[in-house]
């Protein structure tokens, strides 16, 4: 595509891209907005987020930026780190496959607490928040699965450099600046899969939404950077990925063709759960109605997943509703007795339930040996899920598209459906939202649409 290196292309691309898009991009990015926001309500409530808000103690208040639950505003770097923990809080949140990470609960909101500040309208953001997903991508070709499976928790060090080039492109800089706030928030990618299970996963996202916004305010007020940070010799690419990694040769192409938004898209998430449990959790369900079958019915399920999946999922038996959500045994237990995995499957009360403790047993989980721990970021993964019944009978199925993936998509009404389950119990400017988010690209002030947010309720309903 172009004889500049790789930074220096993508930069190039950040700031010279046609604001144009297709309706089908736009329509992808409107989505996954009124998704995010869905989930940044549910998640507002979450330990994780109240520990932020007390924690950022009375920094940067005054500001213009919302953070949901609070009635006065937030400078935009804190108003970010809220709302990015709080969308990623219940691990409801949308994928982005190839990088394996939560991409627009960190764009999201860095964009949402940049563009309040500056006065964009919600076709800035859609423009904005489509470059972003765009370069995560650009980066995930490049360095996934080994980046990944080292064990670095891409929401984070994917997230950061896809946020700063979103906010450069909101603050529309040039070429040079969209490269130094690119460079900079390289010197911000960290965070490590070890902390799966902990308040500090969510953070993450919201760390990403706030070095994305500090970046690409450093980066438009000159601070230099190195001009050349993923590509050669100690570069982002040979610290964090390796020698095993594709590179970035020939990854600028796809900067050609439909937008990563469409293509390969993005995932919805259909279950309030981290998403190496999905497959497996709808292989499950469909083989259980299929022969109509009970959760007493059931002696045994085993699963079989990608080795990624299977250091992803670490809590045999969780103590907490954040490691249930990183356990296998748990999802499929609780899907099996209620036929569904919502939002207070993974309460206290839930966790508490016997019947759920009793079925957990019964669940093992294996690696998949035809799925290597290096498969390209290109290639889907797929779970295949044997059911064992009290009699003896037995019953497989293998699952690669699960529900809401781009492939398998949730509809309008899954959508709205979805929207409305994370907004119960709140207060109708909250509640009623769902058309104008999902409708973003319309929008004509961020900060009227962001201030029915501020109401929001911090009490998750029972």
């Amino acid at each position: 595509m172009s004889s500049r290196p790789f930074s220096a292309s993508l930069a190039q691309w950040v700031s010279g891209a046609s604001r144009r898009w297709s309706d089908e991009a736009v329509a992808q990015a409107e989505r996954a907005v009124a998704d995010t926001v869905a989930c940044m309500i549910a998640g507002a409530g979450d330990a994780a987020v109240s520990r932020v808000r007390q924690g950022l103690g009375a920094w940067g208040g005054g500001g213009r930026s919302t953070a949901i639950g609070r009635s006065d505003g937030l400078d935009a770097p804190w108003a970010a780190l809220v709302n990015g923990t709080a969308a990623h809080a219940l691990d409801y949140d949308d994928v982005l496959d190839p990088a394996a990470s939560h991409v627009s609960a960190v764009l999201v909101p860095a964009l949402l607490a940049l563009g309040e500040e500056v006065g964009a309208c919600g076709a800035d953001l859609v423009d904005a928040y489509i470059v972003g997903v765009e370069v995560q991508e650009c980066l995930a070709e490049g360095l996934n699965m080994d980046h990944y499976t080292r064990g670095w928790h891409t929401t984070l060090t994917l997230g950061a450099p896809a946020a700063a080039a979103a906010c450069a492109r909101l603050l529309r800089l040039d070429a040079a600046s969209s490269l130094a706030a690119l460079s900079l928030a390289t010197s911000h990618a960290a965070g490590f899969k070890r902390q799966f299970g902990t308040n500090a996963k969510p953070l993450h996202a919201g760390l990403a939404a706030k070095h994305g916004i500090v970046c690409a305010r450093m980066a438009a007020a000159g601070l230099t950077a190195d001009p050349a940070p993923f590509e050669g010799e100690r570069g982002f690419l040979a610290l964090l990925a390796g020698p095993g990694a594709a590179g970035f040769e020939g990854v600028l192409e796809r900067l050609t063709r439909r937008p990563a938004v469409v293509a390969p898209g993005v995932w919805l998430k259909r279950y309030p759960c981290c998403a190496s449990t999905h497959r497996a959790v709808d292989g499950l369900l469909d083989l259980m109605a299929e022969e109509r079958l009970g959760a007493g019915d059931i002696a045994s399920v085993q699963t079989e997943v990608s080795e990624a999946a299977v250091r992803n999922l670490m809590y045999d038996l969780p103590t907490n509703e954040m490691q249930a959500r990183f356990s296998m045994p748990y999802c499929i237990a609780a899907a099996a007795l209620d036929g569904d995995l919502r939002l207070d499957t993974f309460g206290q009360t839930s966790l508490g339930r016997a019947d759920i403790a009793a079925f957990m047993p019964r669940v093992r989980m294996h690696t998949d040996p035809a799925q290597p721990a290096d498969m390209p970021s290109t290639t889907k993964s797929w779970a295949k899920t044997k059911l064992v019944t009290q009699d003896g009978r037995t019953f497989e199925r293998r699952v690669v598209d699960p529900r809401g993936y781009p492939d398998r998509p949730l509809s309008e009404a899954d959508l709205a459906r979805k929207f409305a389950d994370c907004a119960r119990g709140q207060p109708s400017e909250v509640a009623g939202g769902f058309a104008a988010w999902r409708q973003i690209d319309t929008c004509r002030h961020l900060d009227a649409l962001c201030a029915g947010l501020r109401t929001a309720n911090l009490e998750r309903p029972g």
